[in-house]
């Protein structure tokens, strides 16, 4: 069947025709490929310089590994160190400085005599028996025993001469230490551990130690 438009020519419907903008895709292209290479790069350089900053802290690592072996070493030194420092402080009850108490110590050295050496030590956990003043019965309790630190200065020195001549000379001395209120204070007894003829640059003369022990400080006192 054939179908004729009969309308006039302005009535009969236009076809509009949509125009759609010209797009540059090669402009585009080109400057998203380059974002992408920046980005790659970017990205590149970030992890190149991240694996760099691992590799210097495993080298850091390393470097520090012995030495971190090395600062507990000293660790242990330091509070070996510390430990011994206090143990001087409290070397005397009544808290007298060493300087003090050296200096006593050189104010009582005799003539003919001279110090050659110093030396302290405490043994921990003596036991200390104090025995009931009452006639023990069978049903009596065991004494008590409580323990004390033994701390021990022992001296050495020489004294010129030789046999009874030297003997005179380390036997004053001892009596001067026993003489100085200011020394001797801390201390029950002076006594001479060793004695032993030598000789220095052809002179005959006598070494000897003495131990001065000093006064019981009872744990739990």
């Amino acid at each position: 069947m054939i179908e004729l438009n009969l309308l006039p020519e302005e009535l009969k419907k236009k076809k509009k025709r949509i125009e759609l903008p010209e797009i540059p895709f090669i402009p585009i292209s080109i400057a998203l490929i380059a974002a992408l290479v920046v980005i790659q790069l970017l990205l590149s350089g970030w992890i190149a310089a991240t694996k760099s900053q691992i590799s210097s802290l495993e080298k850091t690592w390393k470097d520090l590994a012995p030495k971190k072996t090395e600062f507990e070493s000293i660790k242990k030194k330091i509070s070996a160190i510390t430990g011994k420092a206090q143990t001087i402080e409290y070397l005397i009850d009544k808290r007298v400085s060493w300087a003090r108490f050296l200096n006593e110590l050189s104010d009582s050295v005799t003539s003919n005599v001279w110090l050659t050496g110093l030396s302290y030590s405490e043994k921990s956990g003596v036991p200390v028996t104090r025995a009931s003043s009452k006639i023990k019965t069978k049903s009596s309790p065991n004494p008590k025993t409580k323990t004390r630190r033994e701390r021990t200065l022992t001296i050495s020195g020489s004294a010129s001469g030789r046999g009874e001549e030297a003997t005179a000379y380390i036997a004053r001395f001892i009596q001067s230490l026993k003489d100085n209120g200011d020394f001797f204070k801390n201390f029950n007894d002076i006594e001479l551990v060793s004695i032993k003829q030598d000789s220095v640059a052809d002179q005959n003369v006598m070494d000897f130690n003495l131990a001065c022990r000093f006064k019981p400080d009872a744990a739990g006192d």
